[in-house]
């Protein structure tokens, strides 16, 4: 579990152990990272970080958490869902962490965070898409997965150089097409 704060202090040193997690993790591998590695990065002790986060995964819970309030706040300036603004906001998210998502896209890293990146995608799109509809409908359930697999993994495979030197825009171009 983590903990939330507006004191500035709390805030300032839950910035520093997030950045300290973000470039342990590019560096070491997700499993490897240690509550004292974090607070010697971060330039904490380890009570420190117990006073923010109960074991380290807790940092990870949150930067998912985060990343979907993130998105859900930049479309909720939006008089209507946007597909353009959409990715506009996840190629915004990336690039503040890319050396994370790079990490992350390679095969093998972090599935953990792959799965919560499709699991945010297709909520988002799942509240988004089927406003104004009654009901669950499982095609439009089915329909909203395949869509966040599918923008999920053009991101991570293009993040894992899958598609060789392919500019993200046109990646995306693609993907837009397909949803359409």
């Amino acid at each position: 579990m983590y903990r939330t704060s507006g004191d500035r202090r709390f805030r300032k040193n839950k910035q520093a152990i997030r950045k300290a997690y973000i470039g342990l993790v590019v560096e070491k591998g997700f499993q490897n990272v240690t509550v004292s590695d974090i607070a010697r990065r971060a330039d904490i002790n380890r009570m420190t970080f117990y006073a923010h986060y109960d074991i380290v995964e807790d940092v990870f819970l949150e930067f998912v958490n985060d990343m979907k309030e993130d998105i859900e706040e930049a479309l909720s300036r939006e008089e209507k869902f946007d597909i353009n603004e959409f990715f506009s906001i996840l190629n915004s998210l990336m690039y503040r962490e890319i050396d994370f998502f790079k990490y992350v896209a390679k095969e093998g890293n972090c599935e953990e965070f792959r799965a919560a990146f499709c699991r945010t995608i297709s909520e988002i799109l799942q509240e988004n898409l089927s406003e104004g509809e009654a009901g669950p409908d499982i095609r439009k359930t089915v329909e909203d997965d395949l869509r966040s697999v599918c923008i999920a993994y053009a991101y991570l495979n293009w993040l894992a150089g899958d598609y060789g030197n392919t500019p993200l825009d046109d990646v995306i171009e693609i993907a837009k097409q397909l949803l359409r």
